[in-house]
């Protein structure tokens, strides 16, 4: 059981903000001006993400209000200056916004609504409601909130629920006035309040012949970009906002609806932060035009974001059938080592979105040590088939299917329950054997190549098949349209690392926060359970409350292609003992980060009688850090599909034993990241891989 771990508790209760509104205090009328602030853009220095240009530069200025309306329609509007370097947001006549506060006495939350009836970049804004007296007002300018939570004991004050509209509609030259959304505190009702923004924006305009026949633009993302995000302020009263996994409405897609000229400027409002890969899809009546970033774009708080002219061309694509991409080649070794990545559930006009999802999947594996510091050994396919449906098929949780999907492969899992996910084997082999040009020239065979299969769904899944000669392949859906994740280290812990005799205890708080909590997404199942388990023939490292007998040997151990050498069945004397162990003075003195290694019982789903050389690896919580042994493991895998041979000087020379989360403050690494005040679902271990003799 794994150990349900978040920094900020209060949220798991939110209350609903209809039952606690404007109660009948004393009205106190209050009159103050608010000025509607105004982004700053240099388009000097504007980013083409189609491409594929890098960095971002704006001009100092302050950040823009981008607001909405209190109990009426939003009538906020930009105003960009001639030289398309500054958007001001203006209030309109009528707008209003809703200013909240804590009553410390009973903890609820009380509103007063403001309104203007002049407009203009400063307005006077005017509220008869009463509110309690309060150290802190928080102001919002949104359509809509649906829930607060008091965060004062952990240094924010009051914490919003608001949502960034999904669906948005197109207005040429101007932003939809439902999107914006900002927010202001204040000490006091009496003073002026400075609006910061919530959202970012993405500026567009289009070009070619097919202009006048789209009706909607798509944007899809690889995390959360719309609905319910969580907003506060810090210490210093700027805002902060996060889109969280587990609240209804978070979407990684936004849909831009209407009609399109070419040559107007168009654009979107959507969450701030980072997006490691992009889709821009164009529709019409008779077909898709998509454009992919795959590269990891940045949306500034408060700034627009210019993509330039997009030009959509004069005619809609056509599916043309299977095909293959060679995204990774191999340079070293004698023989590629090849990989194999095929789409399930991604119609013909989602491919696009596929191919994006696919290099962020492959890249968080090459950013992961030792992927990383041996990518030039890989042949890396992309194939492309389309299916007919979106999605996977949903099962009872026993296999049998109850909401059927069309999808080319025919991946099937529970909503509930995933330990019964699979495919159809024939059909999956047979297309790769056909499609990838590795396994058509007969160069290698299916043992050799291990098969990714990434799926159009986001339901939390992700399992591995693995054969005895070898063969297998992985199963990772793209949960949560790629959210945020949680994964924490089991509850328990063997009492003695060395007796299994004494039990286990809990986990203690002390231990949790040396180890700390992984926070990522869908990429890390994908790390574990086809970087780890099909590739590397890794077991899992997790365990549950039970446990398993001892045993002198594991049986996986002896198959033809042994399975899971990273377990070891005594503690006296693992598998790493002559290699790691034995000499782990000299490597604790080239690196003290080697003090980690040692053995420890827990692992292969038993708390005692197995045992593993870290206390944790991605192996149990999904982290990018695979363990010293489990790094020898990979490598010689590696040499050994690469017709080479394994050294155990060259690998330590190579090896690299940080731990993004643990010893690296700021993570290149994709998804290596901890948020001081998230609320991110903690996610129950994936089921062991299926292991077929």
């Amino acid at each position: 059981m794994m150990k349900a771990r978040t920094f900020i508790a209060a949220l798991a209760a939110l209350a609903a903000l209809a039952a606690c509104s404007t109660k009948a205090l004393t009205p106190v009328p209050s009159s103050e001006p608010v000025r509607s602030l105004s982004d700053i853009y240099s388009t000097k220095n504007i980013i083409y993400p189609f491409q594929f240009s890098t960095g971002i530069l704006t001009v100092p200025g302050e950040p823009s209000s981008l607001q909405s309306s209190y109990d009426i329609p939003t009538r906020t509007h930009f105003e960009m200056n001639a030289g398309g370097t500054f958007a001001s947001v203006v209030w309109n006549p009528g707008d209003s916004f809703l200013m909240l506060a804590l009553d410390s006495a009973s903890g609820n939350a009380y509103a007063a609504g403001y309104t203007t009836l002049e407009g203009g970049e400063t307005a006077t804004f005017t509220s008869m409601d009463g509110l309690p007296a309060s150290d802190k007002f928080y102001s919002i300018y949104s359509d809509g909130i649906s829930g607060y939570a008091d965060l004062s004991d952990y240094g924010y004050g009051l914490a919003l629920l608001v949502p960034i509209p999904t669906e948005q509609t197109a207005v040429a030259g101007n932003v939809a006035p439902e999107t914006n959304v900002s927010a202001a505190i204040s000490a006091s009702r009496t003073e002026n309040l400075h609006f910061q923004n919530i959202g970012s924006v993405l500026k567009f305009r289009l070009s070619g012949a097919l202009v006048p026949s789209i009706k909607s633009v798509v944007l899809q993302g690889s995390s959360p970009l719309s609905g319910p995000a969580m907003v506060y302020f810090d210490s210093e009263g700027n805002v902060q906002s996060t889109y969280e996994l587990g609240y209804d409405g978070t979407s990684s897609k936004i849909t831009l609806s209407g009609s399109f000229e070419a040559g107007e400027d168009y654009y979107i409002v959507l969450g701030a932060g980072d997006q490691n890969g992009l889709t821009l899809s164009f529709a019409g009546d008779d077909g898709v035009v998509n454009k992919v970033v795959s590269k990891t774009v940045s949306f500034p708080r408060g700034r627009i974001r210019d993509f330039g002219t997009i030009d959509i061309g004069d005619t809609f694509p056509t599916y043309s059938g299977p095909s293959a991409e060679l995204y990774i080649r191999a340079t070293a070794g004698l023989k590629p080592v090849s990989i194999a990545v095929v789409p399930d559930g991604f119609t013909a006009a989602e491919l696009d979105r596929y191919e994006m999802l696919a290099k962020s999947g492959i890249e968080a594996m090459f950013a992961t040590e030792p992927f990383k510091s041996y990518r030039s050994y890989f042949n890396v396919w992309l194939l492309k088939v389309a299916s007919n449906e979106s999605g996977a098929n949903i099962t009872d949780g026993n296999g049998n299917i109850t909401t059927p999907r069309d999808c080319y492969f025919g991946s099937k899992w529970g909503s509930d329950s995933y330990g019964d996910m699979s495919l159809d084997e024939t059909t999956l082999y047979k297309f790769v054997k056909t499609y990838c040009p590795d396994l058509s020239d007969l160069s290698h065979n299916d043992r050799e190549v291990a098969v990714l299969v990434i799926i159009n769904d986001d339901r939390y899944g992700g399992i591995c098949h693995s054969y005895s000669n070898g063969k297998a392949y992985c199963q990772a859906p793209v949960t949560g349209g790629g959210g945020m994740l949680g994964w924490g280290y089991p509850e328990i812990t063997a009492v003695s690392e060395s007796d299994p005799s004494q039990g286990t205890r809990a986990t203690t708080d002390e231990e949790y926060a040396a180890l700390g909590i992984n926070y990522g997404d869908w990429r890390n199942t994908l790390v574990h359970e086809f970087g780890g388990h099909a590739f590397s023939r890794l077991n899992d490292e997790y365990w549950y409350d039970s446990a398993l007998d001892p045993v002198t040997e594991i049986s996986v151990h002896n198959w033809p292609v042994p399975f899971g050498l990273n377990i070891s069945a005594t503690y006296d004397s693992p598998l790493w003992q002559a290699d790691l162990l034995d000499r782990k003075a000299s490597l604790v003195q080239a690196n003290p980060l080697y003090e980690r290694l040692g053995v420890f019982q827990g692992g292969d789903y038993s708390s005692l009688n197995r045992w593993r050389c870290e206390k944790i690896s991605c192996m149990i919580d999904n982290r990018f850090y695979f363990s010293v042994w489990q790094r020898e493991l990979i490598v010689k895998r590696i040499m050994d599909l690469a017709g080479g041979t394994f050294s155990l000087e060259s690998f330590l020379a190579l090896d690299n034993p940080t731990d993004p989360l643990r010893d690296v403050a700021v993570s290149g690494t994709p998804g290596a990241r901890v948020r001081e005040a998230a609320v991110v679902p903690i996610m129950p271990p994936l089921p062991p891989p299926v292991l077929h003799k």
